[in-house]
């Protein structure tokens, strides 16, 4: 069995198209703190484009949505496979998004 990557950590805290990682990898958890009525929307994909909708999904979404003014993290169990990683927030958001 080959030895698996360590996990690492990425926080967005500014309003922007975030691209996380260009490469395959794995997505294991998102979290935010209190971004009272912000939206987000995480992809499968290393470029969401200059105007992703933060109300619809797209073809390779994992996550959208307005977030609750409240702490939130949402775990996906073994980790969910992509071919690249990219978040857009708008500017109250405090992601973290850890994946390796």
């Amino acid at each position: 069995m080959t030895e698996r990557g360590k996990a690492r950590s990425s926080t967005i805290s500014v309003g922007s198209n975030t691209t996380i990682k260009a490469t395959p990898g794995t997505l294991y958890r998102i979290n935010w703190s209190k971004p009272t009525a912000s939206s987000i929307r995480i992809d499968a994909s290393a470029d969401l484009g200059t105007t992703p909708d933060l109300n619809a999904s797209g073809a390779d979404t994992i996550f959208y949505g307005l977030a609750a003014s409240t702490n939130y993290d949402i775990e996906f169990g073994p980790g969910v496979g992509f071919d690249g990683l990219s978040v857009a927030a708008t500017s109250n958001a405090r992601v973290n998004v850890i994946y390796e």
